[in-house]
């Protein structure tokens, strides 16, 4: 009988292609998840200031600048100027969160490329290659190391594929070289690696090899901007700058041991440092462990391999610095020959089990059944996981931050803020005071100015409180003082100008008479523009001296000033001279006074309290607003804002512990936002405000200001 020529020879799932789709996939998912939640590294902030720079030379077509730029010379520019042009191309005003994720994201794109390459070389070497911790981290964070990691396996594992020294894949590896160098001259250890192949697998002859190394060289030229204006001298400068820089104070303070490249191989530090981040734990000690028999297996089949490790390790024992990032230089190899130990233990379990059957007897075959309600069980438990990350990672759009170290921000400790008429904001912190202005038309940055005792008349650097008056003029009321600014003059004024012996100036309110009135620890005081008039308890109706808070109450022909003191809240009409009292027994107040009053969109007044909660004032009758009866997370209030008609800002601090919550109050529903849960930095909030892009502003006590961008 003939054979039956049609039938469908069904093909394997798990095809080579897939597997390596699927390493590929779990790389870039990891990298990602790092880029996400990974804090802010050492040299993120430098890199991400010479991307900011690029931007604005690109910007202005300022060639010559671009080519000139020394920030950060000792390494070469392509991926600082890759930064800058995702800057660009997201437009003005982008705040530094955004950058900085957004320029994660390029080297999540060129960590996964790596391992793509790796998968291509061996299919578990790359799943080695998409775990390994600090490989994960260097190529999620906005470092320099992912692209010319990426080229540089590109480089070895193009020259592996070449069949002649004609083809293409010659050629693409020699220039992929020197974009690797173009990228970090830290990676030459692929040098050695190319070299192996060249001479002792490939056999090329001296002809080629120039010819290879030379394209290597005009492309490393054509890419590192920086060597065109002066090549010699400029790439001798950079070099030299490592051998300094290892003599140097920071380095010298670290103390790295000449080993610790051995170190940073042998232990998942990744993990060690993030925790939150490795869910996994890491493996990187058992693929250095596994590879150690692996390099004497690969020692005839992948020789390069282990010509790979052993020249990359030595150099990174000589290298002065001993930085973690720079073993990703050799984390590839080791992970090819961590492969090769995990294949050939596979192969002897496999002939020992076919022979004995030692697996077959020692273990149960549980049922179908088992097995089924095993990964149902198991699929749920991810699934929670799973959906438990995304609901906190959807929680946190929206939200960045701002703080001293990375914008123009003054100091982490923000006491207070003020959205001015023309779209600024007036920042009052322990380190000056600040005017943020949105970056338009083609500026890639918002723009800073800073006011401190150094710069300016500012009595104090800790600026308490800020206000504008009716024509224009900035107030600043600091621990030394207040003063004013006009745009060209300062005037500053003293407690003997306000006739009281404090000038801690904890408050400032502008009432329609352009009447400047300010609260101190020993009273308050009334400028009409030419005198003072003080009030303390002893010659007014003021309840207590200590006024922590102030806010106007505005009527058709004459506004009312309340402030909020130790002992109770007080009110006076300046029209009538009339005084009103609410104290203790009225209010409740908790154990440290009124920290903020504000008056909403329909007159209502809002008392918030240190330990008693909110207490409103609707003209007839006081409301309470506490944990006991609402949604309020703590009794703490320190401040609260109306930023949208009718819906709430409360800021609550957490009693006996530093940090604090924010609660959205919409009249009958409550969100709060923890910095567990959502993007919020869980900094004590201190002022609230809005600017002229719609965002929200909290700063906080020690962390800076948290922004938050409500959907449209």
């Amino acid at each position: 009988m003939e054979e039956n020529s049609g039938a469908v020879i069904k093909k394997p799932f798990w095809t080579r292609r897939r597997i390596i789709l699927l390493v590929v996939v779990l790389g870039f998912l990891l990298r990602l998840w790092a880029a996400w939640q990974l804090p802010v590294d050492f040299d993120e902030p430098t890199y991400l200031e010479d991307g900011y720079k690029y931007a604005q030379m690109i910007q202005a077509g300022d060639i010559n600048g671009i080519i000139d730029y020394s920030g950060t010379s000792e390494h070469p520019p392509l991926q600082k100027l890759i930064y800058g042009l995702i800057i660009l191309i997201v437009g003005k005003g982008v705040i530094w969160d955004q950058a900085l994720f957004l320029s994660r994201l390029v080297s999540v794109l060129f960590g996964s490329l790596a391992v793509l390459v790796v998968a291509l070389m061996d299919p578990l070497a790359g799943v080695l290659m998409a775990v390994q911790t600090l490989a994960v981290k260097y190529t999620s964070q906005a470092y320099l190391e992912a692209l010319p990691l990426f080229t540089g396996l590109l480089a070895i594992y193009l020259l592996r594929r070449s069949s002649s020294n004609r083809s293409k894949w010659f050629i693409f590896s020699a220039i992929a070289l020197g974009i690797t160098g173009a990228g970090k001259y830290s990676y030459f250890p692929f040098l050695f690696v190319i070299l192996f192949l060249l001479i002792w697998e490939k056999h090329t002859r001296i002809g080629y090899i120039l010819l290879y190394f030379s394209l290597a060289a005009v492309t490393f030229f054509a890419f590192d901007l920086y060597l065109w204006h002066d090549p010699i001298h400029r790439l001798i400068e950079s070099l030299s700058f490592h051998t300094q820089y290892a003599q140097g104070t920071h380095v010298q303070e670290v103390g790295y041991p000449w080993y610790q490249p051995l170190l940073w191989v042998s232990r998942s530090y990744g993990f060690v440092w993030h925790t939150e981040v490795f869910f996994y734990m890491g493996i990187d000690g058992l693929i250095f462990l596994l590879a150690l028999p692996g390099l004497w297996l690969d020692r005839n089949q992948r020789r390069w391999v282990v010509v790979w490790v052993i020249t990359s390790m030595l150099a990174l024992l000589v290298w002065p610095t001993k930085w973690p990032q720079y073993t990703l230089v050799v984390l590839p190899a080791f992970c090819l020959a961590a492969s090769t130990a995990v294949q050939f233990i596979y192969e002897k379990l496999k002939e020992q089990e076919m022979y004995w059957g030692w697996f077959h007897n020692m273990f149960p075959r549980p049922s179908r059944r088992y097995f089924i309600v095993a990964v149902l069980l198991m699929g749920l438990l991810v699934f929670g996981v799973l959906v438990t990350q995304a609901l906190i990672a959807i929680n946190r759009i929206g939200w960045s931050e701002i703080i001293a170290e990375r914008s123009g921000l003054p100091n982490d400790s923000v006491n207070d803020l003020l959205a001015l008429p023309d779209g600024r904001m007036l920042i009052g912190t322990d380190g000056g005071a600040a005017i943020w202005k949105a970056a338009s038309g083609s500026e890639v940055q918002d723009d800073w100015k800073v006011f401190n005792p150094g710069n300016s008349s500012l009595p104090s650097q800790h600026v308490l409180s800020v206000a504008q008056d009716r024509r224009g003029v900035l107030w600043f009321g600091t621990a030394a003082g207040l003063a004013s600014y006009d745009g060209q003059d300062w005037v500053v004024y003293r407690a003997t100008d306000f006739g009281l012996s404090d000038e801690y100036i904890n408050t400032i309110a502008v009432d329609d008479q352009n009447r400047i009135w300010i609260g101190t620890i020993e009273g308050a005081a009334m400028f009409d523009g030419i005198t003072w008039t003080a009030f303390t308890e002893g010659n007014s109706g003021l309840v207590d001296n200590a006024v922590f808070s102030s806010a106007v109450q505005t009527f058709p022909t004459y506004d009312v000033i309340w402030f909020g003191t130790l002992s109770g809240v007080s009110s006076v009409n300046p029209k009538t001279g009339e005084w009103k009292n609410f104290t203790r027994q009225e209010v409740d107040l908790g154990w440290g006074g009124v920290s903020d009053l504000m008056f909403d969109s329909s007159g209502t007044l809002w008392v918030c309290t240190e330990g008693g909660g909110i207490n409103l004032w609707n003209g007839r009758e006081w409301i309470q607003i506490r944990v006991s009866n609402s949604r309020l997370p703590y009794n703490i209030v320190e401040t609260v804002e109306e930023l949208e008609p009718g819906v709430f800002w409360i800021a609550a601090s957490i009693p006996n512990s530093a940090g604090g919550v924010l609660a959205k109050y919409g009249g009958a529903s409550w969100r709060i936002y923890k910095e567990s849960f959502t993007g919020y930095s869980g900094g004590e909030t201190m002022t609230i405000d809005k600017d002229s892009i719609g965002r929200y502003w909290f700063g906080t006590r020690n962390n800076g200001i948290s922004l938050y961008e409500p959907k449209k």
